[in-house]
């Protein structure tokens, strides 16, 4: 069976220099998932109890994301996939039940092959991952990004002396401060809020163990937002993105000014899910994604010997 450690702070420099030796393997498909860039892992490693095995060049992790459910393997990263995946239902079947997630849509039929029909293949619409183009938030033009235009200018006329700056271990703390005031401002919108502010927390706590690039929008009255994010391979994943709500193109400076910050090469920009909430989902389809990246599950107990189809999903 692999044997599996939990990834604590401690980790983070062995995982980092396993997406980095095995880069090449890494999100290479057609899928830009955000659950397996680094600071993913490295984030919410605490709020979905992840634990982690490498076996020769592979990843294998696994997290627990509801409280009462079994824990889930994710789709092995690395070279030699097919090998990983014999691995991985070897051991679930040893331990006798669990939840194979996250699973791209371009390596669904390898999952069948291994797998076979021990379970069955779906996807959640709510947890779609949105990518986009990196070069149509750094110049939104035309009538697709007609209204985030026309709130860039209005933001920038109301606050002509705005800056924006990087995000540092010397600012961090200011930063943290001001998400701390956010959040007291801002009730709950969904069940992994908590989860998100305690996980962001610790990456302002930490900066510089975290790997991450940030920027901090500031206007005469102070911080009015601030961006995390990563670049990994060719794609930006934004993971915490707040602003004042009152202040009117606020968020799309912060998209805007976030990506035009970025020094490496990227394509593709990974805005995460919408999680279900009408607000949220309306926001990011307004922004035209160039598709939606979804993350099949396979339970390997519940669905034991069904012979279902794999759900089709849509935009």
């Amino acid at each position: 069976m692999l044997e599996f450690l939990k990834v604590t702070k401690t980790d983070f420099k062995k995982l980092d220099a396993f997406y980095e030796a095995q880069k090449k393997n890494i999100l290479s498909g057609e899928h830009r998932i955000c659950d397996y860039a680094p600071g993913t892992v490295k984030m919410w490693c605490t709020a979905y109890d992840m634990e982690y095995a490498i076996y020769g060049e592979n990843l294998f992790l696994s997290a627990v994301f509801e409280q009462g459910t079994s824990r889930s393997y994710l789709y092995p990263l690395g070279g030699n996939e097919t090998n990983a995946l014999e691995l991985l239902r070897d051991h679930i079947g040893k331990i006798g039940y669990g939840t194979l997630s996250v699973i791209p849509q371009d390596r669904t039929g390898l999952v069948e092959k291994i797998f076979g029909r021990e379970g069955s293949l779906c996807a959640d619409r709510d947890w779609a991952d949105y990518i986009y183009l990196k070069k149509e938030f750094e110049n939104p033009s035309g009538r697709k990004h007609h209204r985030q235009k026309n709130l860039i200018n209005r933001f920038i006329r109301e606050n002509p002396d705005y800056t924006c700056e990087e995000i540092s271990e010397g600012n961090a703390k200011e930063v943290l401060q001001y998400y701390r005031s956010y959040a007291l401002k801002n009730p709950q919108t969904s069940g992994v809020d908590d989860a998100e502010f305690a996980a962001a927390c610790e990456v302002l706590r930490f900066w510089n163990l975290y790997n991450m690039q940030g920027i901090l929008l500031r206007t005469v009255g102070g911080i009015c937002g601030f961006t995390i994010g990563e670049v990994y391979g060719d794609t930006v994943y934004v993971h915490v993105e707040k602003a004042e709500k009152e202040k009117d193109g606020a968020f799309q400076v912060l998209s805007r000014d976030f990506l035009r910050s970025i020094c490496a090469p990227a394509v593709y920009v990974n805005r995460e899910e919408d999680m279900g909430l009408e607000g949220l989902r309306r926001s990011k389809l307004a922004y035209g994604p160039l598709r939606l990246d979804y993350k099949f599950t396979m339970d390997i107990v519940s669905a034991k010997n069904a012979d279902l189809p794999r759900e089709c999903v849509f935009l």
